[in-house]
């Protein structure tokens, strides 16, 4: 049995794209712009503090190293 690994699974045997299928691809990243657009405020926001405690909390339970940007 072929593994045909997770990223190439979906083109597997296709040797072009399609027009159908580069319109598809214009449309997601059109889409993925306007939704990026979209929520810049609120990823630009800081992280609540009560949810930095948290996560906080989680990384000494798991035992990770938090992010140095924080």
């Amino acid at each position: 049995m072929k593994l045909i690994p997770s990223n190439h699974a979906a083109s597997y045997g296709q040797t072009h794209m399609t027009a159908s299928s580069l319109a598809d691809a214009l449309l997601l990243a059109k889409i993925g712009h306007d939704l990026r657009a979209l929520y810049t405020g609120v990823t630009d926001e800081p992280v609540p503090q009560e949810l930095d405690t948290l996560i906080g909390r989680l990384h000494a339970v798991l035992g990770d190293e938090p992010e140095s940007d924080r």
